[in-house]
C-alpha cells in the first residue's frame, strides 16, 4: 500500500530540474534530486532551448531512480513565465519525443498558487503561524510574489515584474558606469515595490514575513530536516552588511552557490529589506517548502488524501477582483449561493467535475465587474478585465473559460454569431455553454438586485426542472427575468425550466 502512495514530483525552473520522490499521504519526502544549475543566458527566453542536453539527461536519471524506489506515478510541470504558447509546445514535442516524458506547463497564475499552497497545505509549518498575519515572499528569475494570510487563511497576492534576470542585466550594466552600483540597485528595486507601500500601510502587531527557498540563507540557517525557522533581525542584518561588502568568491564561499547565481544574492537581500519596512514585521522566518511541495500537496487532494478546499485560494482571489470594482457585494454572493445549489442539483444533467464548479462560482463572483466602466454592455467590460487580470491558481485555459461565461451571462448567447465563442475549443464551448446556462438562471433569481429570495429548490424529474423559490414579495421582475434567461438552457439540454413561488412571511 505504501507503494501506491509514493509519488515523482517533477518541475522545471529556469534555474534548474527537481525531483521529489513523496509519500502523498503523509508529505514525507523519501528523495528529492536536482539537475545541475541552467546557463542564465542574456536571452531568457532561450534558456530551455540552450540547456536541452542536460534536461533530457536529467529526466533519464530521474525516471530510473523512481524506478528504483519502485515509484510507477510521476508528473512533470515546467514553469512557462518565460517562454510563449508555441515555444512551448516545440519543447514540449522536443522533451516528448527524447525522454517519453509528457511536460505540463505553468502560468505565473498557477505558479503562484502553488507557492502559496505549500505553506498552507503543511499544518504544522502554517499553524505555527496562526493566529496572525503572515507573508510570504517568493524571489524568482521572472518575478517577486508577495503573499498574505491572516488567521490561516489566504487573503491576497501581488506580483511584482522584478526578477532576478532582469536584476542581473541591471547589474551587469552598472558594474562599468556607477559610483556606488549598490545604491542603484536599491533605487531601481524601490522603484518596482514603492506602489506596495500603501497598499501594506496599516499592518498588524505581531507580523511575521517568510523568505521562501531563498538557498543562500537555507545553507546557513535552515536545519536541513526543518521546513521552517525563524531568522533573527540581527543575523539577516549581519548578512545583508557583509552581502553589500563582499566579493564574488566569498559569496560563493560563504552561502555556498555557484558563481553565477552569486550576483543574486544582494537583490534578494535588498528586496528582503524593503519587504521588511512595508509590511512591518516584527519576526523573520526562513522556508524550505517550496512550489514542489505545493504540487505534492495538491497531487494528494487530487488522490482523495486529503479533503481541504484549496479552491478558496481562488475564490477569495475573485472576490479581490470584485471588491476592486464593486463594492456592494449582496448581489453577487446570491448568484453565486443559486448557481452552485443549481449546479450541484443537477449534476447528473450536466455531467461537470468540482473544477468547472470552482470555475462557476468564480464566474458569479466577478460576472458584473464590468459595471464600473459602463452599464452598457457591462459583460464585455467584465470578459476583457478578467482577460487581463487572470486569477490566482487557474490555467490560460480556465481563466478563458471564466472570462467567457461572464461575457454570456447576460443577454449575449454563446452562439454561432459569436466570434468569441466561436474561436474556443468544441470541448471548452460545451463547458461554457453548459455554465453560462446555470449562472443565468441564478442571475435571474436576483434581477432586481433586492435579494427577495430567502431560500432555493431545485428538483429535476424525467424532464421537468423546476426552480421553488420561497419569497414573500413580489417577483414579477424575477419571473419575467427568468423567462428569458431560462431560453440558452432550454436550447442546450432540451429542458425548459419552471419558476414556482412559494410565498413565506415577510
Amino acid at each position: 500500500m505504501a507503494g501506491k502512495k509514493l509519488f515523482g514530483i517533477i518541475y522545471m525552473s529556469t534555474t534548474r530540474l527537481e525531483l521529489m520522490i513523496v509519500n502523498l499521504k503523509t508529505h514525507e519526502l523519501i528523495e528529492r534530486v536536482s539537475s545541475a544549475n541552467f546557463v542564465q543566458t542574456a536571452d531568457k527566453s532561450k534558456i530551455y532551448q540552450h540547456e536541452m542536453g542536460k534536461i533530457i539527461f536529467s529526466l533519464s536519471g530521474f525516471l530510473q531512480l523512481m524506478a528504483d524506489y519502485g515509484v510507477k506515478a510521476y508528473k512533470f510541470w515546467a514553469s512557462q513565465q518565460l517562454i510563449d504558447n508555441v515555444t512551448a509546445r516545440y519543447l514540449s514535442e522536443q522533451i516528448l519525443l527524447r525522454s517519453g516524458v509528457k511536460v505540463n506547463w505553468l502560468n505565473t497564475s498557477q505558479i503562484n498558487y502553488f507557492r502559496a499552497l505549500s505553506l498552507m497545505g503543511h499544518t504544522k509549518a502554517f499553524q505555527s503561524l496562526s493566529g496572525r498575519t503572515a507573508y510570504l515572499l517568493y524571489m524568482g528569475s521572472a518575478a517577486v510574489t508577495l503573499f498574505k494570510f491572516s488567521h490561516q487563511k489566504f487573503l491576497q497576492a501581488w506580483n511584482i515584474g522584478l526578477g532576478y534576470l532582469e536584476l542581473d542585466q541591471l547589474a551587469q550594466a552598472l558594474r562599468n558606469s556607477a559610483n556606488d552600483p549598490n545604491e542603484v540597485l536599491d533605487d531601481y528595486i524601490s522603484s518596482k515595490l514603492d506602489y506596495l507601500k500603501s497598499e501594506l500601510a496599516g499592518g498588524e502587531p505581531d507580523t511575521a514575513l517568510v523568505l521562501q527557498d531563498v538557498s543562500a540563507l537555507n545553507n546557513l540557517y535552515l536545519p536541513l530536516h526543518s521546513r521552517l525557522t525563524e531568522l533573527p533581525y540581527s543575523l539577516f542584518s549581519q548578512e545583508l552588511q557583509q552581502a553589500e561588502e563582499a566579493s564574488t568568491q566569498y559569496l560563493c564561499e560563504h552561502y555556498q552557490v555557484e558563481e553565477s547565481l552569486a550576483g543574486r544574492i544582494l537583490p534578494g537581500f535588498l528586496i528582503a529589506r524593503r519587504l521588511l519596512s512595508y509590511t512591518q514585521a516584527s519576526q523573520l522566518y526562513l522556508t524550505r517548502l517550496n512550489i514542489m511541495d505545493g504540487l505534492a500537496i495538491q497531487t494528494g487532494a487530487d488522490f482523495g488524501f486529503t479533503h481541504k478546499d484549496f479552491g478558496l485560494i481562488t475564490q477569495t482571489s475573485a472576490e479581490n477582483i470584485a471588491r476592486l470594482y464593486i463594492k456592494e457585494k449582496a448581489h453577487r454572493n446570491l448568484v453565486r449561493k443559486f448557481a452552485l445549489h443549481i449546479f450541484d442539483r443537477l449534476k447528473k444533467l450536466h455531467r461537470l467535475d468540482s473544477r468547472e464548479r470552482l470555475l462557476l462560482g468564480v464566474a458569479a463572483t466577478i460576472s458584473d465587474i464590468g459595471n464600473a466602466i459602463s452599464q452598457h454592455n457591462h459583460y464585455h467590460h467584465s470578459a476583457y478585465i478578467m482577460e487581463a487580470n487572470p486569477l490566482i491558481g487557474l490555467s490560460d485555459l480556465e481563466n478563458t473559460i471564466v472570462s467567457e461565461i461572464a461575457r454570456y451571462h447576460s443577454s449575449e448567447s454563446p452562439g454561432s454569431d459569436q466570434l468569441h465563442f466561436l474561436r474556443l475549443a468544441p470541448e471548452l464551448q460545451m463547458i461554457v455553454a453548459k455554465l453560462v446556462a446555470i449562472l443565468r438562471l441564478a442571475d435571474a433569481l436576483d434581477d432586481s438586485h433586492q435579494q427577495k429570495i430567502g431560500k432555493l429548490t431545485v428538483s429535476l424529474k424525467n424532464d421537468d426542472l423546476t426552480l421553488t423559490v420561497y419569497s414573500p414579495q413580489d417577483l414579477s421582475l424575477e419571473k419575467w427575468a427568468f423567462s428569458k434567461k431560462a431560453q440558452l438552457f432550454n436550447e442546450l439540454y432540451g429542458i425548459k425550466p419552471t419558476l414556482k413561488q412559494r410565498r413565506t412571511e415577510a
